[in-house]
């Protein structure tokens, strides 16, 4: 089996040593254990004009630039261009659990998509209350449009088989940080097997980049544009 990490970023030169650290430990002890037959590092480089590319090709990692701004299209790129059997998505800014990596691959056994609940265990400052509360209202609008009891739609962490990945169309997804929700609705709605589970969740190293209520504001109109495009591509598909 070979995992493929998918980092977006956008300058993020104060964490993703330490994110890209992180991933080399686990997964190197996962190789000595013969879990893993290989693994890559994807960075996709979303106009850094800091030391993030310098940084992350220090640490090994494969550094793919893509100029078009923003969350979506930077995962849009980074995923079109792994290899991987499969696929451990997050942050580069040292806040999701790469090191559970193990667990991950272990719950993935029985399923084909996993997305994450940072609500199980928030540190302490890793979510701001503005950001907590838009993030549940968010979740609840998406548990009535999907008709599915998520905890944390918005988590950016998913572990997902390359079968999954083979059969959904990226171009569909959004540009923006609709994509993280997006994803999980497409799962939903091409049945596939998808397990939530609990991590950790911690306080970010460096600055946001997010943009609280203009980000929120989308996110929510998307959830419901979202599922109209979905219905009406698979209706066209059979």
């Amino acid at each position: 089996m070979i995992v493929s990490y998918v980092i977006p970023a956008h300058n993020e030169e104060e964490s993703i040593g330490e994110t890209l650290d992180e991933i080399n430990d686990v997964a190197k002890k996962l190789l000595k254990k013969r879990i893993i037959k290989d693994y890559e590092i994807i960075v996709v480089n979303n106009n850094c004009s800091d030391k993030t590319e310098e940084i992350a090709k220090s640490k090994g990692a494969k550094v793919i630039f893509e100029n078009k701004k923003g969350y979506g299209a930077a995962y849009k790129t980074g995923l079109k261009n792994a290899i991987g059997d499969v696929i451990i998505t997050g942050d580069a800014d040292a806040s999701y659990p790469f090191c559970d990596s193990e667990r991950f691959l272990k719950e993935l056994e029985n399923c084909d998509f996993i997305t994450t609940n940072r609500f199980a265990k928030l540190e302490e400052g890793s979510m701001p209350m503005l950001n907590y509360f838009g993030n549940i209202v968010l979740t609840f609008v998406f548990r009535i449009v999907y008709l599915y009891n998520i905890k944390d739609s918005q988590s950016g962490m998913w572990i997902f088989k390359r079968s999954f990945l083979n059969e959904i169309n990226l171009d569909l997804l959004s540009d923006g940080m609709a994509f993280s929700e997006e994803i999980k609705a497409i799962a939903l709605m091409l049945n596939k097997r998808i397990k939530e589970i609990p991590i950790i969740y911690r306080k970010r190293v460096g600055s946001s980049k997010l943009r609280t209520f203009s980000d929120g504001l989308e996110n929510l109109k998307e959830l419901f544009r979202f599922k109209i495009r979905i219905e009406n591509f698979l209706k066209n598909k059979n």
